[in-house]
């Protein structure tokens, strides 16, 4: 799961009223990426234009109700799981650095920064950040932050993104060092998908799951449950001209009919995902603005629980991988929206590297067969758990219902709400279900975090000593060539054991009401509304 994220549908181009960016510099920013964590110049985005439109003056003032998905859990960013919390403590929190739309890393609360050797980092920060509690922020606040993530008492599930940190040093009030035991390629891409800043006072004078204090746009005002949170603008913010929007409302809504009919009432004013039979009304509408991209995404992936029977058995789990007929699920499910998947990343990733051991399936005869080999008793009932609110996964499950019980496999469909399956799939208390992680921003992100053995967030429980060998390689590399080479050997591993396997890649979209502006798609799909505005 990982920050879990609704799913969304693409279209073939990116395009905003009109507008279409071509793939090839998608592909070119998603490639920028790939290297970010490896330079070891200095690099001062301050001389640099906004990659956001920045040139581009908004109208201050009004309210904009977005809809998301899910329901938020917990907002504070050391221990949230849930991708909506991350939707809305986005605009609470800032981090040192972020990402744009182009894939590249850009300053949030760092000015610059500077790769001093191998394993020492060094980031200038801005000095007129307040946190909503009134606290100035300075470097005490970064070292705090990373001490708390590594803490063991706080039981931070992002740890492992900063493992490599031995200490952040406090080198002056707006200068920080970041020490590390090894080289760390993923350094960057790290602070921009999970380095949100808090500040030790805040974090100990309220409950940070409930009431978030950042330096971010917009401060924390309520949380009804299960019904909205409202954010207001931060008027210290440390962008003077920026938010231009006064208050931000983040209303949880099913994916149907009713979000976009609420989008055409102007009861809300932008939404997360549209339902796949829904786009080409949207996208034919004069009324609605309509974004997608082509290197925003998330894969959608079964994922087998490796702990206990069944599928601690790795002949059930291959005979699963080779009963999947992929390109069903791309049809049936999607409606041939997206692309087939067989990793983390799409085939237009830089990082992708085509293994794929179940490239020649299905093949039900070999699935039948494994499954003989494997000793399971197929009277015995097999739980497939589905989310019924998100229709694509739910279609899914159904669809590989169908396809295991072609090989003779018994399988009962239990479908939970989002909340529930959380718990389960984190406490590993599931067979097998439909799973899917939100912005990728760097291969450790999902195959380090989610399969290495022994890590946090590995909610298959799977580990293999090879596997686990060729990503701690690649981890520790700053060569870029190596490391995907290195995902590769780990790939050609993991897919076969199959504790997770790759279903399908889908592409962010949003839609929005015509007055609204400055709406952009980021491959962390993180969401930043500080940029955006409402025109009268």
């Amino acid at each position: 799961m990982n920050d879990q994220a609704p799913p969304r549908r693409p279209t073939t181009s990116p395009i905003i009223r009109g507008r279409t960016a071509t793939r090839r510099a998608v592909l070119k920013g998603a490639a920028a990426l790939g290297v970010a964590g490896a330079t070891g110049r200095r690099w001062d985005p301050r001389a640099r234009a906004s990659a956001a439109g920045g040139m581009v003056q908004g109208t201050p003032g009004g309210t904009l109700t977005a809809a998301i998905t899910g329901q938020p859990d917990n907002m504070d960013p050391a221990t949230n799981v849930g991708y909506a919390s991350v939707q809305i403590f986005g605009n609470v929190f800032s981090k040192l650095v972020d990402v744009n739309e182009r894939g590249e890393i850009v300053p949030q609360l760092a000015t610059a920064w500077t790769q001093v050797d191998g394993a020492s980092w060094e980031f200038d920060l801005v000095d007129n950040a307040v946190f909503h509690n009134g606290e100035p922020f300075t470097a005490r606040d970064v070292k705090y932050t990373f001490d708390r993530i590594n803490d063991p008492a706080t039981a931070s599930s992002f740890a492992p993104l900063f493992a490599p940190v031995t200490s952040v040093e406090v080198v002056a009030d707006h200068k920080v060092r970041f020490n590390l035991d090894q080289p760390y390629g993923p350094l960057l891409s790290s602070l921009a998908a999970r380095g949100q800043i808090v500040n030790q006072k805040a974090v100990e004078e309220t409950d940070p799951k409930r009431t978030p204090i950042g330096t971010g746009p917009f401060k924390f005002v309520e949380w009804v449950p299960d019904d909205h949170v409202t954010l207001d603008r931060w008027d210290r913010y440390f962008r003077p001209d920026r938010p231009y929007l006064d208050r931000l409302v983040f209303r949880g809504l099913p994916v149907d009919q009713t979000r976009l009919a609420a989008l055409e009432a102007d009861e809300v004013q932008w939404v997360d995902a549209i339902p796949l039979n829904l786009i080409e009304q949207v996208t034919s509408s004069p009324d609605l603005g309509f974004l997608t991209s082509t290197n925003a995404g998330l894969p959608d992936y079964l994922a087998l629980n490796t702990t206990k029977p069944p599928f601690d058995n790795a002949k059930l789990r291959q005979a699963v991988a080779w009963a999947i007929d992929r390109n069903a699920i791309l049809q049936l499910a999607y409606s041939n929206v997206g692309e087939v998947a067989n990793e983390a990343v799409p085939s237009g990733s830089p990082w992708y590297t085509g293994v794929d051991p179940y490239g020649a399936g299905p093949d039900q005869d070999r699935a039948r067969q494994l499954v003989a080999e494997s000793g399971f008793d197929p009277t015995t009932t097999i739980e497939l758990l589905s989310l019924p609110q998100y229709p694509e996964l739910q279609r899914t499950a159904e669809v590989v219902k169908d396809q295991l019980e072609q090989i003779g496999l018994k399988v009962d469909l239990k479908q939970v709400e989002v909340t529930i399956w959380l718990d389960q799939f984190i406490n590993k208390d599931y067979q097998i279900t439909t799973a899917y992680q939100q912005g990728i921003l760097d291969p450790d992100d999902f195959y380090y975090l989610t399969l290495h053995g022994g890590e946090p967030r590995n909610f298959t429980g799977y580990a293999n000593p090879r596997a686990d060998a060729a990503l701690e390689q690649a981890r520790f590399s700053d060569d870029p060539a190596r490391r995907k080479e290195l995902y590769a050997e780990a790939l050609t591993v993991i897919l076969d054991d199959a504790p997770v396997i790759f279903t399908h890649y889908e592409l962010v979209n949003y839609a929005f009401h015509p007055s609204v502006n400055g709406v952009a798609i980021l491959p962390s799909m993180d969401l930043r509304f500080e940029d955006v505005w409402r025109e009268p």
